[in-house]
């Protein structure tokens, strides 16, 4: 019977959920952070799990890139701890770039408010808005080395940037 290896590219646990065409119930299976699992189904139900997630960013182990969604898998082979580091370097990449995203709109989100309610007061906003996001400490033992900082500055049209980075 034919094998599909799926292996969870995330530091997290993810419960597998996925149903077959004739089963009574859907199947819910554990993986672990950088763990892998087998299904021994036939190919058209395979392709059945492949296809309910693949929306999601379920990826051949070959196809991992931008957009991947932690889980990738292998016909017939398991997946080689190489390619699980991969995917897992990917994931976090990806989030790294989405929370970019996030900051940078609701930086501007946040100057669009400003300028609104100046616009409320009669008042004209000539500057930039620039919002700094850092981690804080939590403790004593909490290391201030690695700590997040970062500044982002919203342009304004005919305004210059104070910083060379940001929206």
């Amino acid at each position: 019977m034919p094998a599909l290896y799926i292996a969870n590219c995330s530091k997290m646990e993810h419960l597998f959920c996925f149903s077959l065409k004739g089963a009574a119930r859907p199947f819910a299976l554990p993986i672990k952070a950088g763990g892998q699992i087998k299904l021994d189904y036939y190919d058209s139900d395979l392709q059945q799990v492949i296809d309910q997630h693949e929306q999601y960013g379920f990826r051949d182990v070959n196809q991992i890139g931008k957009g991947f969604g932690g889980l990738c898998y292998r016909h017939v082979m398991p997946i080689n701890v190489e390619a699980i580091e991969a995917g897992i370097t990917q994931t976090e990449q990806d989030q790294i770039d989405r929370a970019l995203e996030v900051r940078k709109l609701t930086a501007a989100a946040t100057d669009h408010v400003m300028q609104e309610e100046a616009q409320k007061l009669g008042v004209t906003q000539t500057g930039t808005t620039e919002i700094e996001v850092i981690e804080e400490t939590r403790g004593v033992g909490d290391s201030k080395t690695g700590k997040f900082n970062e500044t982002i500055e919203v342009a304004k049209q005919g305004v210059k940037l104070r910083r060379n980075r940001g929206a």
